[in-house]
C-alpha cells in the first residue's frame, strides 16, 4: 500500500461504504498518473455520495437515557476554549471503556444535533510509554460505528464523515481519536456501538502500514442530545452548473449545517472518471456553500462537506451538502450563507 492509498483508506474507513463500492473507487483513484499525496486531516474532500453508505447503519430496537455534565474539557483539543457554554449545553460525557493489547480505549464525550454527531475517544497505553509516531500516521484497520434505534419507517439512510487522531503531548501515553458522522435524514436518538480493530501506523521506511497494536475494542453507549439546529426560510432561486435550481432547505446550528438544492434534471454526464464514480457525485462536489459571519469572516463549508444525492424523483435531483463545523459558532453570529453564488441572509 502506497502513502496515497494509506491516506485514502483513512478517508474511506471513516465513511463506511460497501466493500465493493470502496474497491471500485480505490481502483479509480489509484490509476496511473496520480501524483500529489493528500494529507487527510479533518473532513477529507472527496466526491462521495452518502447514499452508498446506507448499509453501515444498523436498524433495530433501542432506547436513550439523558446524560448531562460538562464536556468542554474533552473537546478543548478540537474546539479550544471559545463558547464552552454551548458545548456543555448540547454535549454530554460517556465514560465507556474497553481494553485490548495493552491499550484502553474510552469514549469520553459526544457533541451532537440533528445534523450530526462528534465522538471523542482516548487511547491510553497501559505501560505508560509514549506512542512514538506522528498523529497523522495512525489508522485503525477497521472502524465501524453503528446506530441501533427504533425506526417507524423503511426509509433508507446514508452517512458520511471523517476521523482523525490528536496527540497533544507526544511525551505521554495518551492519544485521542475523533470521529464525526453526518446522517442523512437526521441523527437518531438511541444506542450506538463503535467497533475498532487493530491500531496501525504508516511506516515511511517500508512505505506501508503495519499493525502497532493488535486488538479489538467494542464500546456501546447511548446517543441523546439537546438539538440546537435552526431552520431558515428557503425557496431562493440559484444557478447551479449553469442551469436554474432552487434552495429547498437551510439548517444551521452552532456545530453543523445542512443545505439542500433541487434541480429539475436527472442527467449529469460524468466528466472525470478517474476521480468520480458517476456524474451526480461529481456534480455534488461542485455545489458551493460559503458561510459569512458578522465579524467579516467567510468559511468555505462546501469544500470540506460531504453530502447525498436523491436523483430521479419526479424528474428532479436533490443535492444535500452537510457537515459538522470546524469550530463552534453561535447562530446569532452568522450573517448569511452563499449558495451557488447567491447570498441568503440567515435571519
Amino acid at each position: 500500500m502506497s502513502r496515497h492509498q494509506f491516506e485514502y483508506k483513512k478517508a474511506m474507513d471513516s465513511i463506511h461504504v460497501t466493500p465493493e463500492w470502496e474497491e471500485n473507487m480505490i481502483n479509480k483513484l489509484m490509476n496511473e498518473g496520480k501524483s500529489t499525496e493528500a494529507r487527510i486531516r479533518r473532513a477529507p474532500r472527496i466526491g462521495l455520495v452518502a447514499a452508498a453508505a446506507v448499509a453501515c447503519l444498523t436498524i433495530g430496537a433501542g432506547a436513550a437515557e439523558a446524560a448531562t455534565g460538562a464536556v468542554s474539557d474533552f473537546f478543548a483539543p478540537l474546539f479550544g476554549s471559545a463558547h464552552t457554554e454551548i458545548i456543555d449545553s448540547i454535549g454530554y460525557p460517556v465514560g465507556v471503556s474497553d481494553s485490548a493489547g495493552g491499550v484502553t480505549v474510552t469514549a469520553d464525550a459526544i457533541l451532537g444535533d440533528t445534523n450530526g454527531i462528534c465522538v471523542i475517544y482516548t487511547l491510553e497505553k497501559e505501560d505508560g510509554t509514549p506512542w512514538g509516531y506522528d498523529e497523522d500516521s495512525f489508522l485503525f484497520e477497521d472502524s465501524t460505528f453503528d446506530f441501533n434505534v427504533e425506526r417507524s419507517s423503511t426509509d433508507s439512510w446514508g452517512a458520511h464523515g471523517s476521523s482523525w487522531f490528536i496527540d497533544d503531548d507526544p511525551a505521554d501515553n495518551i492519544l485521542q481519536f475523533v470521529e464525526q458522522r453526518t446522517v442523512e435524514g437526521g441523527t437518531p436518538h438511541g444506542s450506538a456501538k463503535e467497533i475498532l480493530k487493530n491500531l496501525c501506523v504508516w511506516d515511511d521506511s517500508a512505505q506501508e502500514t503495519k499493525v502497532l497494536v493488535k486488538g479489538k475494542w467494542t464500546l456501546r453507549f447511548n446517543i441523546d442530545f439537546v438539538d440546537a439546529t435552526q431552520s431558515f426560510p428557503a425557496g431562493q432561486q440559484v444557478e447551479f452548473l449553469g442551469e436554474p435550481a432552487a434552495v429547498t432547505g437551510l439548517t444551521f446550528s452552532p456545530i453543523s449545517f445542512r443545505v439542500e438544492v433541487e434541480q429539475a434534471k436527472t442527467d449529469y454526464p460524468l466528466k472525470d472518471s478517474n476521480k468520480y464514480l458517476d456524474g451526480t457525485s461529481e456534480a455534488l462536489d461542485q455545489l458551493s456553500v460559503v458561510l459569512r459571519l458578522k465579524d467579516g469572516r467567510e468559511l468555505d463549508l462546501g469544500y470540506w462537506a460531504g453530502g447525498s444525492v436523491d436523483a430521479g424523483s419526479g424528474g428532479k435531483t436533490v443535492f444535500t451538502k452537510s457537515s459538522l463545523l470546524s469550530e463552534v459558532i453561535p447562530v446569532e453570529e452568522m450573517a448569511a450563507v452563499v449558495v451557488c453564488g447567491t447570498e441568503i441572509p440567515l435571519s
